[in-house]
């Protein structure tokens, strides 16, 4: 009878304990705070997976301070996770400066590799920043580190930080262009010698990565895409709106009606 009393605890602990766990987890992401820039509709309790269009070579992972991680490797059909871990201040003596300001996103980001079909992972990288993820996959360039997640909240100032560097006479001269569609953001740039072009898109309701496509001498050339998100390209026209057009095209039309029989009594007239 004892053995069976001390069974069933040990089953009551094995079944709460991960429940408690859970739950703790569940708790220390619904309580980190998002800074004002950025947008409250992230959800910072779910993980965010991109799938690998392109990715040639592998690549070496480097901190803010040109420091070597590790190497990590993807391949087309492979995939990238990503988990945002909170929002903490950069390393002021870091090298590598990023031109956003304090708190910086940071994510825990893991690469899957696809071997005949099945997914495997190749490499983890945990609690970085999201400016070093940007410095290392060339999702930005120069100081724009925009890597996975934007301050949608300050579109305005991201454009300035945007141009502020490709200035003609700064490390990387380039052109930059941006584009406005009706759900997403996109910052384009590409370098004067051609060393590198980056294409990022961005959600407009959360600021999330949504679309990448990188070209890149210092890396792998890579193109990914957030899965289960439906890149829309919409622009809304300033032309003038379907009621109103209506509207419009009926008083055209009320118009004519109108003033035909006068036109035609004045034919006859003449």
């Amino acid at each position: 009878m004892r053995v069976n009393c001390i069974s069933i605890k040990i089953l009551i602990i094995l079944i709460i304990l991960p429940l408690l766990f859970s739950f703790a987890i569940s708790e220390s992401k619904a309580s980190i705070t998002i800074p004002e820039k950025y947008s409250e509709e992230l959800d910072l309790n779910r993980s965010y997976l991109y799938n690998v269009t392109q990715f040639d070579s592998k690549f070496t992972w480097l901190d803010l301070n040109w420091g070597v991680r590790g190497d990590a490797v993807t391949n087309p059909g492979g995939q990238i996770i990503v988990n945002f871990t909170g929002f903490y201040d950069k390393d002021p003596n870091a090298f590598g400066k990023s031109c956003f300001n304090d708190p910086i996103p940071h994510i825990n980001i893991t690469f899957l590799e696809n071997n005949t079909g099945i997914l495997t992972t190749n490499t983890s990288f945990y609690n970085v920043s999201n400016s070093e993820a940007g410095l290392s996959l060339a999702i930005g360039y120069n100081s724009f580190h925009s890597g996975f997640l934007i301050q949608i909240n300050d579109v305005e100032n991201l454009i300035v930080l945007a141009e502020e560097q490709v200035n003609k006479s700064g490390f990387m001269p380039g052109e930059f262009t941006y584009e406005e569609y009706d759900f997403m953001v996109e910052f384009v740039f590409e370098q004067d010698n051609r060393n590198q072009n980056s294409t990022m898109i961005y959600d407009k309701s959360t600021g999330l990565l949504v679309y990448s496509k990188v070209e890149s001498v210092f890396g792998p050339d890579l193109e990914i895409f957030l899965s289960d998100y439906e890149l829309n390209f919409q622009k809304t026209g300033n032309g003038i709106p379907g009621f109103l057009g209506l509207i419009f095209g009926i008083t055209i039309i009320s118009i004519l009606i109108i003033m035909i029989p006068t036109i035609r009594k004045k034919i006859r007239l003449n």
